[in-house]
C-alpha cells in the first residue's frame, strides 16, 4: 500500500507561506533561543503592530505590555508572566490552550515543539465561541435564580429558603453560636385583598420583603414561604437580639409608605421566634416556630410569641 509523501520543493513552498500569510489563523515559529523566526500577517497584527525589535519570545511580550496589545494580563505584571511561562514553554512536545488578548478577541492555542527545538505556534479565533459560552452560562445562571426566586418579592422561595435552614441546622453546632428561626405571617391579609385589591396586597409584601431584607446582616435570610407567610433564618442571633430585630421591622410596617415605586397601605404581622436546639432538625424547629406563631395569632395577632418548648405534640407555645 502507498503512502503519500510531500514533494517540499519552492514552488509548493511559496504556496505554503502565502496560503499561510493569507490564514485567518496566527501562525508563528520561534527558534531553540525563542527568536521569531516566522509570523504570519494575523500573529503580526495581534502582537507586532509598530514595533521594531527585537523579536523575541520576552521582549515581544513586554512590548504589548506597554502599548495595550497582545495578550492580556490579569495582574498587570509582565515580567511575573514571563518568569511563570518560560519554564512551562518547551516543557511537553505539545499543549493546547486558550488566551484572550487585550482586544477582547479569545484564541485557541496550539504549542508544537519541532524536532530541532523550533516552537511552531497555531492559534485560532474562537471570540464568538467564547461570547456562546458566556451567554450560555448567562442564560443557566438566570434559570437557576430563577427556579430559587419568588417573582413578587425577589425573595428566597420556599425551595431556598428551607434549603438555606437545611443548611444553617447542619453548620450550627450544639454548643457554638445560637440561631433562630422565625414564622412570619402578615394579619388578615385577606381583608387587604377583598378590600383594596390584590394589587394593594402586592403592595405590602413587596413593602414587607423590602424592609425586612434591608435589616438583615450577611448571614440572615428571609424567603416566602407562600401566599402571606415568611421564614426568617437568623445565624449566630440570640433570642433578645432577634425578637428586637422583628420590633423593628414592625415599626416601620405599622407606617405602610412608598417603596421602589410601591405605597403600602399600614399592616401588621404575628411571628413566632424559636431558637435551634441541639439535634434540631427542620421539621421540629418550623413545628415549634409554626406553634408559637399560631399562639400569636390567637392571642390577637400584631406580636411575637417565643416557642421555648422542645418539641412534644402536647405542647403549645409558651406564653
Amino acid at each position: 500500500m502507498s503512502h503519500f509523501v510531500s514533494k517540499l520543493d519552492d514552488e509548493t513552498l511559496r504556496c505554503l507561506v502565502g496560503a499561510l500569510d493569507e490564514s485567518g489563523q496566527a501562525v508563528s515559529i520561534y527558534d531553540a533561543d525563542d527568536n521569531l523566526r516566522y509570523a504570519n500577517k494575523t500573529y503580526q497584527s495581534m502582537f507586532l503592530e509598530g514595533y521594531e525589535g527585537p523579536f523575541t519570545f520576552t521582549e515581544i511580550l513586554r512590548y504589548g505590555a506597554r502599548n495595550g496589545i497582545g495578550v492580556r494580563i490579569d495582574d498587570g505584571d509582565v515580567e511575573a508572566l514571563i518568569a511563570r511561562t518560560l519554564p512551562r514553554r518547551r516543557s511537553v512536545s505539545r499543549k493546547s490552550f486558550e488566551s484572550d488578548l487585550l482586544d477582547g478577541r479569545w484564541f485557541w492555542i496550539d504549542h508544537t515543539i519541532l524536532p530541532n527545538g523550533w516552537l511552531l505556534t497555531v492559534a485560532a479565533d474562537i471570540t464568538s465561541l467564547k461570547h456562546n459560552e458566556k451567554t450560555l452560562r448567562q442564560a443557566h445562571n438566570a434559570a437557576v435564580l430563577a427556579s430559587r426566586t419568588d417573582l413578587l418579592t425577589g425573595l428566597p422561595n420556599r425551595r431556598h429558603i428551607l434549603e438555606l435552614l437545611d443548611e444553617a441546622l447542619v453548620g450550627s453546632a450544639p454548643s457554638g453560636p445560637s440561631l433562630c428561626v422565625t414564622m412570619i405571617d402578615i394579619d388578615r391579609f385577606k381583608d387587604i385583598n377583598d378590600t383594596h385589591g390584590h394589587d394593594a396586597g402586592d403592595a405590602v409584601l413587596r413593602h414587607f420583603a423590602s424592609v425586612f431584607r434591608e435589616k438583615l446582616g450577611r448571614h440572615e435570610f428571609i424567603g416566602r414561604m407562600g401566599g402571606e407567610e415568611f421564614l426568617v433564618v437568623l445565624l449566630n442571633t440570640g433570642l433578645i437580639d432577634a425578637a428586637r430585630l422583628i420590633e423593628q421591622v414592625r415599626q416601620e410596617c405599622a407606617g405602610g409608605g412608598r417603596r421602589n415605586g410601591d405605597v403600602a397601605q399600614s399592616y401588621s404581622f404575628s411571628a413566632g421566634l424559636v431558637e435551634a436546639y441541639p439535634g434540631d432538625d427542620r421539621h421540629t424547629i418550623l413545628n415549634r416556630a409554626d406553634r408559637a406563631l399560631y399562639t400569636a395569632k390567637r392571642q390577637g395577632r400584631n406580636r411575637t410569641k417565643l416557642g421555648l418548648q422542645r418539641e412534644n405534640p402536647t405542647d403549645s407555645a409558651d406564653e
